[in-house]
Parts: C-alpha cells; structure tokens; sequence
C-alpha cells in the first residue's frame, strides 16, 4: 500500500514566499492606482474656477438649487448604470464565465481610470483582476475595445440629432441619426467586421474574440439608451438658467454625448477636462448667452464628476465586497465537502 510522501519543506516555503510577493504586488499596484485616482481628482477641482456656478446658484431659490442638482445627479446615475449593463452584455457574451458582481469590478476601475491622467496607469490592475478569474489580456482587451467601439458609435449617433437644433431646418439630421444604430441592429456582425478592418489598415493583428449578434444588439440598446438619458441632466440645468425647454432639449440630449464622447477621444486629461466643455459651449450658445451658458456647462462638469465617482467608487466597493463573500462561500464549501 502506497502512502503520500509529506510536501517538501522548501517548495513548501517557496510557494509560501511566491504568494506573499504576489499579495505584496497586489496591494502595491491598489494603492498606486488610488493615489493617482486620487491626483486625477484633484487636479480637476483645482483646475476650474467654480465662481460662475457659485453666481448662478446665488441667484436662484436654495430649495430650486437642491432640487435640480439632486435630480441631475439621479439621472446621471442611472444613465452610468445602464452603461454598466450595456458593458456586462458584451463581457458575459465573450464567454466570461463570471458572476455579475465579478465583472462589474473590472467595469469599476476602468471606469474611473478615466480621472487618472493618462489612464494607463489601471492597466496593470485590470490585468491582475482578470488573471484572478481566468480572463486572459487577450479576451479583456477584446471586451474593452468592443466596449469602447459600442460607446463612441452610439455616442457619436446620439449626438447627431443635435443637428436641428443648432442649425434649424436640418430636420434631416433626425433620419441620419437614427440610420446608423438602424444598421447595426439590422447587422450587428458589421461590428466585428469594422474593427477587423480597422486593425488591417493600422497593420495590427485583428481582435481574437468576437461578440455575438445578440450581444451586440443588447449593448447597443442598453448603451443608447444611456447617452439619451444622461443628456437629460444638463437639459435640467439649463432650463432652470432660463434656456427655452423645447429649443435646448436636442441641443442639450444630444449634444452631452457629443462633447462625452469627444471628451473620450483625449486620453491625456482626466475625463476630457476642458474638450467637453468646449464642445458643449458651441451647442449651447444657439439656446442663451454665453455667460449663462458657462455656469451651466461647469455645474455639468462637477454634477456628473460627483455622480461618476459616487458609482464608480460606490459600485467597485459593493462589487469587491460581493465578490469577496461568494470566494468565502466557495472556500467554506470545498472545506466542508
């Protein structure tokens, strides 16, 4: 009868002092990433004059004041979330075999890189997020990119539909519009087939993963129907500094994803620091004048920076948390059996 021979006493503690220095990288990755979260924070609340805000604010009831800014920051909330959703589609359908609350850490921390300067610096967490749950860089990488194609397309959708609205009579800008989105629920697979495209003109090599037909739609839908509610917050604000409700709504809906998404494309700021406001500036003032439009484009600024880091700082920590307690459970479980 044979008998186990007892683990050797070096590679015993060879694998102890591996997982020790990997516990130690994790935690030294952690913190690097939440001091230049931290920085990235900073250096937006330093960088704008919130005088305009504080002005316009004076001039307006306290009680009005409250209630505009709280239910800007609802529907701003709730149109991150669905982003959320739209982002857990397609990771889901790229075949992570993940809880919800798993993948939603990774969401988390990418979405608030995008305060880091540079972004970049969230690379090495995400990648050691994914190793924990068997999701290799070439599947995250796929996810993100497809993420982040679905993002900027229907962004870019959206934000046509302001055409009307800052050049009036251009009602054929409604049906450009929608023909884009049109085209990809019809034929989602043109998707895939753009950024293999895509990556031959760059002389890249092509994504290795692909989403399905299913996948896609319910990302595209989820994901529209964010931009479109998002955008209601800056139309709240302006109208309560005095835009006309009917003229500004497309100006407003639409033009939030025009200047997110531009905001986006400029990886070397946190959050397209300065690119957004610009680009709301040009919508907004066909709709009041431009010292209005200022404080309206800043109380933009900070409702959806305050809303962004509430969900995404509040969502990592729940997600973690949950994650957490389900590898307990797993543990207790093996133990048991």
């Amino acid at each position: 009868m044979s008998t186990l021979a007892p683990a050797e006493p070096g590679r015993r503690a060879t694998g102890t002092a591996g997982r020790g220095w990997w516990r130690l990288a994790n935690r030294a990755l952690t913190v690097v990433f939440v001091l230049a979260l931290a920085a990235g924070l900073v250096l937006f609340l330093r960088s704008q004059d919130w005088t305009p805000v504080r002005s316009l604010a004076q001039r307006l009831d306290p009680v009005q004041v409250i209630v505009v800014l709280s239910g800007a920051l609802l529907i701003n909330a709730v149109g991150l979330l669905l982003g959320l959703v739209s982002w857990q589609a397609l990771f889901a359908d790229l075949g992570a075999a993940v809880d919800r609350w798993t993948a939603a850490r990774l969401f988390f921390v990418g979405f608030l890189a995008k305060f880091v300067p540079g972004r970049f610096v969230a690379l090495p967490v995400l990648l050691r997020m994914g190793k924990e749950i068997d999701v290799g860089p070439v599947r995250l990488a796929g996810v993100f990119l497809l993420s982040w194609t679905v993002v900027a397309l229907t962004g870019m959708t959206v934000a046509l539909a302001a055409g009307p609205g800052i050049l009036p009579g251009a009602t054929g800008w409604l049906l450009l519009a929608v023909l884009p989105l049109v085209a990809l629920f019809a034929r989602p697979d043109l998707l895939n087939r753009g950024l293999v495209a895509l990556a031959r003109l760059l002389r890249r090599r092509p994504p290795q993963v692909a989403a399905s037909r299913a996948g896609i739609r319910r990302a595209i839908a989820t994901q529209s129907l964010s931009w479109v509610l998002s955008g209601h917050h800056l139309w709240l604000l302006a109208v309560t500094a005095g835009a006309p409700p009917v003229r500004s709504y497309l100006v407003c809906v639409a033009g939030f994803a025009a200047a997110t998404v531009a905001g986006l494309l400029v990886v070397v700021a946190p959050d397209g620091l300065g690119v957004r406001e610009a680009v709301l500036m040009v919508g907004l003032v066909t709709v009041m004048p431009a010292a209005v439009a200022t404080p309206v484009v800043l109380a933009s600024r900070l409702v959806c920076a305050l809303s962004e880091v509430v969900v995404g700082a509040g969502g990592l920590l729940l997600a973690q948390y949950l994650h957490r307690r389900r590898l307990d459970r797993e543990k207790a479980e093996e133990v048991a059996s």
